[in-house]
C-alpha cells in the first residue's frame, strides 16, 4: 500500500496535520486549497481509508490517520538525514 504513494502526498498529509487546516496547508505550501484537498482525497483513496475526520470546523486525524503520520514522518526522516549518493561514493 504506501509503495504506490509519493512523497508528494506524504508532504501535503504531513502540513495537513502539522498547521491544523487545509488552508492553512495551502499557505504555507503555496497551493490551492483545492489542490490539498484533491491530494487528500487522492491519498484516502489510495489507502481506502479515511485520513481525517471533517465534521468540525478543523479536520482531526482518524485512527487511521494517526497510524499513518509515523510512517510519513519517518519517510522524511530517512530523506533528510540519509547521505546523499554523491557523499555514499566520496566515502569508498
Amino acid at each position: 500500500m504506501l509503495s504506490s504513494l509519493t512523497l508528494d502526498q506524504f508532504l501535503v498529509f504531513a502540513t495537513v496535520t502539522e498547521e491544523g487546516s487545509f488552508s492553512a496547508a495551502s499557505r504555507r505550501l503555496g497551493r490551492a486549497q483545492s489542490a490539498i484537498t484533491y491530494a487528500i482525497q487522492k491519498l484516502e483513496d489510495q489507502t481506502d481509508t479515511v485520513l481525517f475526520d471533517r465534521s468540525e470546523y478543523r479536520p482531526k486525524l482518524t485512527e487511521a490517520g494517526r497510524a499513518l503520520l509515523p510512517q510519513a514522518q519517518r519517510v522524511f526522516c530517512l530523506l533528510y538525514t540519509s547521505p546523499s549518493p554523491r557523499d555514499r561514493t566520496r566515502s569508498r
